[in-house]
This record gives C-alpha cells, sequence and structure tokens, in this order.
C-alpha cells in the first residue's frame, strides 16, 4: 500500500489529520521501516514545494518524484538549483485539476480524479520517469496532458487563477450592501 513520506523542511503532519486519513482507508506515514517507494506524490504548499519536492530526491534516491502543486515554472526552476539536474531528471512536475471547495481528509473522494485533467510537464525528466508519473495520473482514472512548465502556468492563470480573483473582488463589494439586497 502506498505509503506518505515526511521531510525535515515540510510542516510537520497534524496526528489528527494522519489518525483520520488512515481510518478512511487514506494510508499511513511513512516509517523507518518502509520499503522504499517507487513515486512520491509532494502535496505541500507552493512557497515549500520546491523544499520539500528537493528534500524527497535526496532521502529516495531511487524514486521519481512528483508535485500537484498549481505552479510549475517557478518550482521546476528551483528544483534544478537546489537538487542539481541530475536529481530533478527524476522530477516530474504534475498537477491533476481536480480539487473541492473544501480540504483535509473529510473532503476526500474516491473519484475524485476520475475524467479530471493530469498536467504532467515532462520537460526535462527522464523518460521513465514521466511514464511513472502518467501512470499514476491514469490508475486514478485522469486524463493526462502535458505541457511545458510555462505553457501550464499560463493556462492554469487564465482559467483558474484569474476567474478566481474577478469571483473575491465581486464578492468582496457585497459586503457593502444590504442583507436583502444579496438575499
Amino acid at each position: 500500500s502506498p505509503t506518505t513520506s515526511r521531510s525535515a523542511t515540510a510542516a510537520p503532519t497534524s496526528p489528527v489529520s494522519a489518525a483520520l486519513a488512515a481510518d478512511m482507508g487514506g494510508g499511513r506515514l511513512a516509517s523507518d521501516d518502509d520499503a522504499a517507494p517507487d513515486v512520491v506524490v509532494v502535496a505541500a504548499p507552493p512557497d515549500v514545494t520546491a523544499d520539500v519536492i528537493t528534500a524527497e530526491l535526496g532521502r529516495w534516491p531511487e524514486a521519481t518524484v512528483t508535485d500537484v502543486a498549481s505552479v510549475k515554472n517557478a518550482v521546476v526552476v528551483a528544483v534544478r538549483e537546489l537538487a542539481g539536474a541530475d536529481a530533478a531528471a527524476r522530477y516530474v512536475p504534475g498537477h491533476p485539476m481536480a480539487g473541492r471547495e473544501r480540504s483535509g481528509a473529510v473532503a476526500a473522494r474516491s473519484d475524485l480524479f476520475e475524467g479530471r485533467t493530469w498536467v504532467v510537464c515532462p520537460d526535462g525528466a527522464e523518460a521513465e520517469r514521466v511514464r511513472d508519473v502518467i501512470s499514476l495520473a491514469e490508475s486514478v482514472g485522469a486524463r493526462v496532458v502535458t505541457m511545458a512548465p510555462e505553457d501550464h502556468d499560463t493556462a492554469v492563470a487564465a482559467v483558474s487563477h484569474v476567474p478566481q480573483l474577478a469571483a473575491s473582488l465581486v464578492a468582496a463589494q457585497l459586503r457593502e450592501l444590504s442583507e436583502p439586497a444579496v438575499g
């Protein structure tokens, strides 16, 4: 069964969240007794994603490492700088275009990725590593699309970040209106 590895550079995992996820069938935290993983998936806040990826590349020198961050190019550049070209060749940037309005284990759904696009940015990664990540994405029902990290970031900004910003600006204006006006 898959495990989730922890990194010294990552924020500590909440014991309550980990226990809830395990109770729901979501795996468990890795232990020192576990066999090395074939693939490590990093799900960390964007400001520490590159650091966590770099730590996982060092911790698991044979594993393919991918992530699910919504930005790619800055992470790719940072990983290449921090990890070096050889280790960075085992990193395959990924971004499943799926999510929910809620987060954490209680928001988990077994069908979250079914029929959803999972962007893979093979730029500079070894072909075998790219196949590992594509296989992972397809195994959960995702439809894989490959693109350059810069193209991913441009597309996500246009279809996700800009509409979210616009919606937030509109919602902020609603605070000024009376309750009957918006009800």
